[in-house]
């Protein structure tokens, strides 16, 4: 990669041991004004190198090389490396991409992050907890490891749950077992099926509440996620549209999650849309 890179800007390599050390890696390139970041790995690289890159003048790149890409198939960036690293030394856009800010107290105190891409809490956290227990399903099965593991996970923990959740949005009030935001029109888990919360695309953010998923319902609930459905018309469900920012109290504590990397058992949260605050390299043409 580095050859190819070379050709336009003058590279340096480093490869980080862990995510706290992708992190310091990053903060230190943008402290030296580096002009591009480039993320080779998958989602969990990506969303790393991106809490260091939000909100500063740096553009983010990436070179997909991970399971699911979740992030880089959002802007059509080549799936295959080498042909990634040619669209950042060729003809490229950087855009000001949309951020969740994220901050509140988990089980290890006070915590800060952004979601480059998605977030939630309870189910879906619970989901990726659950498969990242079996990294090597993960691999081989991809999106269908996480539908089998949300099916799994509704039936075994979320048939009978009652809600530990009070979610509040401007004057909108729940209580909930799970909560799923939306900020970019589609994101995907599952390969060329798009996940969408509502027919809308989310201005700024859109909320999926859910307050209880019998299991009677969980077929219904896949069709329309997946087909682009009316989700609001299911028992149980809240789509809020045209939220700005959010706050969940959780008692007990529920698991979060963004872009895929678990963050602990939250007891609060607060979240903020940020409207541009992430420059990326995408292909000219690219979708949003």
């Amino acid at each position: 990669m580095s050859r190819i890179l070379s050709r336009r800007f003058a590279v340096e390599s480093a490869w980080p041991q862990s995510a706290d050390h992708a992190r310091q890696l990053t903060a230190q390139a943008v402290a030296d004004s580096f002009d591009v970041i480039a993320a080779m790995g998958g989602d969990g690289v990506v969303h790393h190198i991106g809490q260091a890159v939000a909100g500063t003048e740096t553009t983010l790149a990436v070179i997909p090389t991970g399971t699911t890409n979740v992030y880089s198939r959002l802007y059509g960036i080549p799936r295959k490396p080498g042909a990634a690293a040619k669209l950042i030394v060729g003809a490229h856009d950087r855009r000001r991409e949309p951020l969740l800010e994220i901050e509140g107290v988990n089980e290890a105190g006070p915590i800060h992050q952004y979601a480059l891409f998605a977030a939630g809490f309870g189910l879906d956290a619970d989901v990726v907890k659950a498969a990242e227990g079996e990294p090597y399903r993960k691999y081989w099965f991809g999106g269908l490891h996480y539908g089998r593991k949300a099916v799994g996970t509704v039936l075994s923990k979320y048939r009978t749950r009652k809600p530990n959740l009070l979610v509040s949005a401007g004057d909108r009030r729940a209580e909930a077992v799970a909560v799923l935001i939306q900020f970019h029109p589609t994101y995907t888990y599952f390969g060329r099926l798009a996940l969408t919360l509502s027919k809308v695309p989310p201005e700024p953010l859109t909320l999926l509440v859910v307050e209880g998923i019998p299991a009677r319902r969980l077929l219904r609930i896949a069709s329309k996620l997946l087909l682009g459905g009316d989700l609001a018309s299911i028992p149980g469900l809240r789509v809020w549209e045209g939220v700005e920012s959010f706050t969940i109290t959780a008692d007990p504590p529920t698991e979060g999650q963004a872009d895929g990397e678990l963050s602990g058992a939250w007891k609060e949260v607060g979240a903020t849309s940020r409207s541009g605050a992430m420059r990326v390299i995408v292909p000219p043409d690219a979708g949003s």
